[in-house]
């Protein structure tokens, strides 16, 4: 079986691959025969795992990530498609991005009758208001209209921050108001989170640690800083990423989908940085987040500990 998950909204493509893979794993114990590809495979590391056969009698769970955005391996697939198509596991061909109709590849792979498809294009403003509200109820929270609104506005079509948002203001109370928004969400990253960061790209710890003094000052939310290092953070990963695959300035611009200014100051700093140096500074903070969450720490000592440990 082929499947073919792509579209501009990564979030929901993303959520329904993971809901597919822990699917497998939930009928598949041993966990043993999924395998993640990137699209610096060949069709030659394709196949080879696809030929690999089960100690357990499983269909393999063969994940190929932009496979389409590969020249190389999308040649070689369109030259032999049947080391694809006549598989008899399951293969998901994940897209960061929109697939075009008229695509040879996808036109190839999608002729096949078990091939299934599905595009993620991005809300419209109803749909993405129903689908805020839903995220409110899953964490046993209710909200106002405004509020719903208040974060259409200022999150757009990135649902990866809209979330986050909605997860810091259901901790924060089990019923929002207006108020409670407009304390902890912010429309824009502010200066400051960019001094942080480069303070830090710089290994400027104590001038990191000013910075972040100057906000707890001003009687900002230490939930609010959490979400904003975590959302520059993840940025400065997706702009990393494109800058390592040699991508335009005006491409990756364009794929990061990003606020001129915000991808402009992220740019800079992510060539500051290592990608490794990223992902461990962002897995770090991910998991003093956590704690805070779970009541393990205070923010204000995690926001230090955060700086003090990068």
């Amino acid at each position: 079986m082929i499947i073919i998950l792509h579209g501009k909204d990564t979030y929901r493509s993303k959520e329904k691959l993971e809901e597919i893979i822990q699917g497998y794993k939930k009928n598949h114990g041993s966990g043993l025969n999924l395998k993640l590809l990137s699209e610096k495979s060949s069709l030659e590391d394709v196949c080879s795992e696809e030929r690999q056969v089960s100690m357990f009698q499983e269909k393999r769970l063969l994940v190929i990530k932009n496979a389409f955005s590969s020249s190389s391996l999308k040649k070689d697939i369109i030259k032999s498609p049947e080391k694809i198509t006549l598989s008899e596991n399951i293969i998901i061909f994940y897209e960061e991005n929109e697939i075009k109709e008229n695509d040879d590849l996808f036109l190839l792979l999608t002729k096949e009758k078990e091939t299934k498809h599905q595009k993620f294009m991005p809300f419209s403003k109803g749909n993405l208001s129903s689908w805020i509200e839903r995220e409110f109820n899953k964490r046993g929270t209710r909200t106002e209209k405004d509020v719903i609104y208040y974060l259409m506005r200022f999150g757009g079509e990135d649902l990866y921050r809209i979330k986050n948002e909605i997860e810091k203001l259901s901790l924060y109370s089990s019923a929002v108001e207006m108020n409670d928004a407009k304390l902890l969400v912010k429309p824009e990253i502010e200066p400051n989170i960019f001094k942080m960061i480069d303070a830090l790209a710089f290994g400027e710890k104590e001038e990191a640690v000013i910075f972040l003094y100057d906000h707890l000052e001003k009687g900002d939310n230490p939930l609010y800083l959490f979400s904003m290092i975590g959302y520059q953070f993840r940025n400065l990963l997706i702009v990393k990423s494109l800058i390592e695959k040699g991508i335009s300035y005006k491409e990756a611009k364009k794929r990061a989908k990003l606020r001129d200014f915000v991808f402009a100051k992220s740019y800079k700093q992510a060539e500051r940085f290592s990608y490794d140096e990223l992902k461990k500074k962002y897995d770090w903070l991910f998991e003093i987040d956590l704690k805070v969450k779970t009541g393990q720490i205070d923010p204000v000592p995690a926001l230090y500990l955060f700086i003090f440990h990068s």
